[in-house]
């Protein structure tokens, strides 16, 4: 926060936050299962992909591209509470993939808490080698 509050007022005015709403920087958690076993719960701000809710784990959800189009990305959603619908660009990639109660990180976002998400892959240095 500024000393001055001048975020928080910048923020009213353009109807990002302040008011009855949810704030912009408002946390949820969200529950992540990463390929170990070890289950994580980090406070993701609201809107955020999956992806960057990831950033604070120990090794973050391993992406290819950064619009989805890879697939390298997929999830498995064990609770879609707390996810948004997904974009019309999400759904048409999704709807290619015979798996059921998938996500894509890099397009899935938080919306409110209770989302719990199994990871399949990790960020690695073997995860980006040949690209």
């Amino acid at each position: 926060m500024s000393r001055f509050g001048i975020r928080a007022k910048l923020k009213t005015a353009l109807g990002l936050g302040g008011g009855g709403g949810p704030r912009v920087d408002e946390r949820v958690p969200v529950t992540f299962v990463t390929p170990d076993g070890k289950t994580t719960e980090v406070l993701s701000e609201l809107r955020y992909t999956l992806v960057m809710a990831s950033q604070t784990l120990d090794a973050p959800i391993a992406t290819g591209c950064p619009d989805g189009h890879c697939g390298h990305c997929v999830v498995d959603v064990l609770d879609a509470t707390g996810l948004g619908e997904p974009s019309p660009a999400e759904a048409k990639l999704l709807a290619e993939k015979p798996e059921k109660g998938i996500r894509l990180a890099c397009h899935a976002r938080v919306v409110g808490p209770g989302a719990k998400i199994k990871v399949r892959e990790v960020w690695s240095m073997e995860s980006v080698k040949g690209t």
